[in-house]
């Protein structure tokens, strides 16, 4: 129904925001609604506007209820609520986050302006930027017009406000993202951690665990090294410590879990050993890898599980590798596992080390052409660490050649790091790859069954060596079991229509195409 706007309702959204608060707690608005989310309302309905549909989904799906509520006690009726993602991000405004528009309500000054655009909250890392879900709007905004999602595992808070001459090369390098990770205590953890293709349900799953401890346990994530694991089940124990405030919490790798183990039976200290790991709210144990081989050690490590378990508590594991790849652990501990949640994350894509490329050198004050930086990451590896070293280097660089860096000056000084970082893929680590994702026999791709099991992975697996090696259509054929190259010529053909239209065929497995050559890949190191 229609409805008048009146002067007293101008700061309806700004209201609204307020009463949401009052409801769900600053901590979970802080949680579920980004600082750059647009709230608008013309009389009639609430308009939100989301950075990303994914965080438009997630708020819509934990808060519809609670904002309904809200809505009512300001306007006294049940107005309509609209729920919309804008792939444009808003010019930055001063940051309003939970805490602030109590401030603001405290003092008075909680009015119409507050229903300008809110500038995004800064992201972190873990694998885990930008246009989709937390992001920090920085001098770059090119991926963020462009409606691009993308990934940044490290991002840079450091000020353009700084003490030191700009003009100082030096000071290109105290401003670099290195000095930011190396103080990551003074920023927290979860305002760092930024949300791409590759870690989306990985951060899901970190959301869901800050907003239920204890619910989804134990959770495992796996990835291979510079996806972002370790950097994002710290910010989980950050917000479980600072949010939630859980009583305990103890976050260790593995090492020290072992460690202290043996310290513990030669003291004989195991009464307080396991008073420190099973009397606790959550544990968090990074790089189980670890364990295999020691077979006292994981007997303790499944038993503290169960007990933890059966307690309700949160549990947290990482490895860098599947559990199918971990059978050695033994059955029974990934069995448990198993019955949790398992999530993944992948390496960095093309677009989302462009993304960080960008931001990176942004932050250190770096000039460079954009379709340089695309280059530079159309070559280098997925590995998050990998990139950190090179924008370092790309630091160095600047500050003895003062200017714009050129794409000559900027491959000389990287060429050595990307070289030596690029895996090398073969076709027999294809074919490996290929047969262990979909549980064929490791000759079955060679074979001459013209089963749908084995044909579609066959199709997969040359489009993925004409993809990453540099055989030739003759040479993989031949590899393949004798073939044409006219039938890797049609293989790949059809894999590059399945990805066009994007397909949900479902290959062996259930698995559809896109998961199927986002899986290899993170089992080849590449992407």
């Amino acid at each position: 129904m229609a409805h008048e706007v009146t002067q007293s309702e101008r700061d309806v959204a700004a209201q609204v925001r307020s009463a949401l608060i009052d409801r769900i707690s600053s901590e979970r608005y802080d949680l579920w609604i980004p600082t750059n989310t647009t709230w608008e309302w013309n009389g009639e309905k609430l308009l939100i506007q989301f950075a990303s549909d994914f965080s438009c989904q997630l708020a819509k799906k934990m808060l519809i209820a609670d904002l309904g509520q809200a809505l009512k006690s300001v306007v006294d009726y049940a107005a309509e609520i609209q729920f919309e993602a804008c792939p444009v991000v808003p010019m930055p405004q001063p940051v309003r986050s939970a805490r602030a528009i109590r401030a603001l309500q405290v003092s008075g000054s909680l009015g119409a302006s507050t229903q300008r655009p809110l500038a995004e909250r800064p992201l972190t890392e873990a694998g885990y930027d930008p246009a989709h879900g937390p992001i920090k709007q920085t001098g770059d905004s090119r991926s963020a017009e462009n409606g691009r999602s993308t990934l940044t595992l490290f991002n840079n808070h450091s000020t353009p406000n700084n003490h030191s001459t700009p003009n100082n090369p030096s000071t290109q390098a105290i401003r670099s993202e290195s000095v930011a990770l190396r103080a990551g205590n003074e920023v927290e953890l979860w305002e760092r951690v930024m949300l791409g293709t590759s870690n989306r349900l990985a951060w899901t799953t970190a959301n869901m665990i800050v907003a239920e401890p204890g619910r989804l346990s134990p959770v495992f994530l796996h990835g291979p090294n510079g996806s972002g694991k370790t950097m994002l089940i710290s910010a989980i124990v950050q917000q479980l410590r600072s949010v939630k405030r859980l009583r305990r919490v103890v976050h260790m790798t593995s090492e020290q879990f072992t460690n202290d183990f043996t310290e513990g039976l030669r003291a004989g200290g195991l009464p307080m050993f396991r008073r420190k790991y099973r009397d606790v709210e959550a544990l968090v144990l990074d790089d189980i890898q670890f364990f295999v081989g020691k077979k006292s050690t994981l007997a303790e490590v499944k038993h503290t599980i169960d007990n933890l378990i059966r307690l309700g508590k949160q549990v947290v594991v990482t490895a860098d590798r599947t559990l199918n790849e971990l059978n050695q652990l033994g059955n029974e501990l990934t069995g448990r596992l198993r019955g949790g949640l398992v999530t993944p994350l992948f390496p960095l894509d093309e677009q989302m080390r462009t993304s960080l490329l960008s931001r990176q050198l942004a932050a250190a004050k770096i000039e460079m052409a954009p379709e340089i930086v695309e280059q530079l990451a159309s070559r280098i590896c997925g590995d998050g660490r990998v990139l950190n070293g090179i924008v370092n280097r790309l630091i160095a660089v600047a500050a003895l050649q003062p200017g714009k860096l050129t794409w000559e000056a900027s491959w000389d000084a990287v060429q050595d790091l990307v070289q030596a970082t690029q895996p090398v893929v073969r076709l027999g680590d294809i074919e490996r790859a290929v047969c262990t994702m979909f549980g064929l026999e490791p000759d079955s791709l060679q074979s001459p069954s013209k089963l749908r099991t084995v044909t579609q992975p066959r199709m997969l697996a040359m489009f993925l060596a004409r993809k990453y090696t540099p055989a030739a259509y003759k040479e993989i054929g031949h590899f393949f079991g004798g073939r044409q190259h006219s039938t890797v010529i049609s293989a790949e053909k059809t894999v590059n229509g399945w990805l066009t239209e994007n397909s949900n065929l479902q290959l062996g497995r259930g698995l559809t195409v896109r998961d199927a050559i986002r899986q290899v890949e993170a089992q080849l190191q590449v992407g």
